[in-house]
């Protein structure tokens, strides 16, 4: 009967053991998704940040497009489509910002103490 308990003993030390590992396993895969998504939000704010200027730089081509004389339709055109783009492109980042925040919640979940 000890020797049943000492068996035992050693055999939910052993399971202790690999859980540990495994836990550990997971720890350093958050780590590596939490500097992952840390890295995915800067270039989003990069995204978001250019396609800010963008729009600003966009609003300007339209005055001057406006200004000009034969060829204001097709730079108002041009202007359209690149301030569509902007947009969808500005949704995007946006939620991919979003995206990278829930994953970092998540992520957060899983840490150890």
């Amino acid at each position: 009967m000890v020797a049943e308990g000492a068996r035992r003993s050693q055999s939910g030390t052993e399971v202790v053991g690999r859980a540990r590992e495994a836990f550990e396993a997971i720890e350093e895969t958050v780590k590596e998704m939490t500097e992952r998504v840390t890295d995915i939000a800067a270039g989003i704010e990069q995204i978001r940040t250019g396609t800010s200027r963008m729009r600003g730089d966009v609003g300007t081509v339209a005055g001057v497009a406006e200004a000009s004389s034969a060829s204001t339709e097709q730079v108002s055109a041009s202007t359209e489509q690149t301030s569509a783009s902007a947009q969808e492109i500005a949704a995007s980042a946006q939620q991919l910002a979003q995206t990278a925040e829930e994953l970092n919640a998540l992520v957060g979940m899983f840490q150890l103490t």
